[in-house]
């Protein structure tokens, strides 16, 4: 979808229990921001309450726009105001970028049963327990010697 793997973001929904569910992916190209449902993740929300958003009707849809979809970027810390100081002070960015301030803010509002999340904080989280594999070929040979 997007030609940065790093540009993604999950939108995350959660039902009246607290159940999070991953409903969508935001993504920002060179030029573009793309949004999409995800298809299996819509599914299931649905079974517990979950819609689609009403500026993204179709579930099938991939959408895009040149500018951050109005119905994120509204929600956004600084967003439509003249001094953004105290929004990259308190998020530690150079340069007030719409993206950026979703990916630290994560656009969650208090009322809201939204919120984006980076689809790498598991592996953040998990820090030196990762093990990168480089080439697949030469894991199934040592593990074969084993």
């Amino acid at each position: 979808m997007t030609n940065k793997v790093d540009n993604v973001l999950w939108l995350m929904w959660k039902d009246d229990q607290g159940q999070p569910f991953k409903v969508g992916e935001l993504s920002k190209g060179s030029e573009k921001y793309y949004f999409e449902y995800d298809i299996e993740g819509v599914k299931k929300s649905t079974e517990y309450g979950f819609s689609p958003l009403p500026y993204f009707p179709m579930v099938n849809a991939k959408y895009f726009r040149e500018e951050l979809f109005n119905s994120f970027s509204n929600n956004l810390p600084g967003y439509g105001k003249s001094d953004r100081t105290s929004v990259l002070k308190k998020y530690n960015i150079n340069e007030y970028d719409d993206f950026e301030v979703l990916i630290k803010a994560g656009c969650k509002t208090s009322t809201d049963s939204f919120e984006f999340i980076s689809p790498f904080k598991e592996e953040e989280e998990l820090g030196a327990n990762l093990v990168e594999i480089k080439d697949e070929k030469e894991e199934e040979i040592i593990l074969d010697e084993k």
